[in-house]
C-alpha cells in the first residue's frame, strides 16, 4: 500500500516537472517583434555668423625681418576685430623662398611669410566695413588657397555659418523620430497598448537620418548643389557647411528607425 502511495506520489511530480518544462519551452518559443517606420520633417535654419577668409603676407631679406612685419600686422588686426566683436584665428602659417636668383624687376623681397587666418564676426555686422579696414591694416590673400597669387581667378572672401547646426540638426532628428512614431501607431491596430503618447520610446532604434536642403546653394569650392549629409548616432558626416550668402535655408530630413517589441508572458 505504502509502495503504491510512492509511486502515486513520484507520478504527479514527474507531471508537474513536465508540465514545467513544457511551459518554458512555450516561452522561449515566443520571438520578438521587429517593426521599421520612418518619418519626414523640415526645419529651416540661418546662418548666425559671418566669416572672412584669407591670409596676411610679409617678406623681407633674412625670415627674422618677414616674421617681425607679420606679427605686426596680425596684433593691428586682432585689436580691430576685437573692437567689433570679432574673433580671429589663425591657421598655417607658410614660409615661401625664392629659389631664382634676385632680378631687377622682382618686386617682392627673397623671404615671404604667409599667415592663413579666418575672421568670424556676427552676422549682422557691417561686413564690407570691415574688410575694408582689413585690407588696409594688411589682409592681402583671399580664399583658403592663399598661397596662390597667380591668375585672374576670384576667390569667395566672405562665407556664412551656422555655428549651432549640430543642436538643430538634433532636434530636426527628434521631431523626424516623433513623427515616425505617430505614423507607426496610428497604422498599427495592436500597438494601443504602447502608443500612450507622442514621445518614442527609448528602444526606437535610428537607423538612418539623412539631411537635404530643399534648394541648390552656392558652394565656396564652387558649383551649386543641395547641401547633404548624413548623421549617426548623433555624429554628422562631413565638415560644416558654408554659405556664400546670408540666406535662410530649408532643411528636410528622413528617418528610418526600428521598434523591437519583445514578448509579453
Amino acid at each position: 500500500m505504502r509502495t503504491s502511495r510512492v509511486a502515486v506520489r513520484l507520478l504527479v511530480a514527474v507531471l508537474a516537472l513536465l508540465m514545467l518544462h513544457s511551459a518554458a519551452q512555450g516561452q522561449t518559443g515566443r520571438t520578438a517583434q521587429v517593426y521599421q517606420m520612418a518619418g519626414t520633417c523640415s526645419i529651416e535654419v540661418r546662418p548666425d555668423a559671418a566669416v572672412i577668409v584669407g591670409g596676411v603676407a610679409a617678406g623681407g631679406l633674412l625670415p627674422i625681418e618677414a616674421v617681425d612685419k607679420l606679427e605686426k600686422q596680425l596684433a593691428l588686426v586682432r585689436g580691430y576685430l576685437d573692437s567689433n566683436r570679432g574673433q580671429l584665428q589663425l591657421l598655417e602659417r607658410v614660409r615661401t623662398l625664392r629659389n631664382s636668383p634676385a632680378r631687377p624687376q622682382d618686386a617682392e623681397p627673397p623671404f615671404q611669410v604667409v599667415q592663413r587666418l579666418r575672421a568670424e564676426l556676427p552676422v549682422n555686422a557691417p561686413i564690407d566695413q570691415i574688410l575694408q579696414r582689413l585690407i588696409e591694416l594688411g589682409l592681402d590673400r583671399f580664399g583658403d588657397d592663399v598661397l596662390n597669387t597667380g591668375g585672374s581667378r576670384r576667390e569667395p572672401v566672405v562665407r556664412f555659418v551656422i555655428r549651432d547646426l549640430d543642436a538643430k540638426l538634433n532636434d530636426l532628428q527628434q521631431r523626424c523620430a516623433a513623427a515616425a512614431w505617430k505614423a507607426w501607431c496610428l497604422a498599427t491596430p495592436d500597438a494601443a497598448g504602447i502608443c500612450a503618447g507622442d514621445k518614442p520610446p527609448a528602444e526606437l532604434q535610428v537607423q538612418n537620418f539623412n539631411v537635404q536642403s530643399e534648394d541648390k546653394v552656392l558652394r565656396p569650392d564652387g558649383g551649386v548643389n543641395y547641401w547633404r549629409f548624413n548623421v549617426s548616432r548623433g555624429q554628422r558626416s562631413g565638415e560644416r557647411p558654408e554659405l556664400l550668402g546670408n540666406v535662410p535655408l530649408r532643411l528636410t530630413g528622413n528617418l528610418y528607425a526600428v521598434y523591437r517589441r519583445e514578448p509579453t508572458l
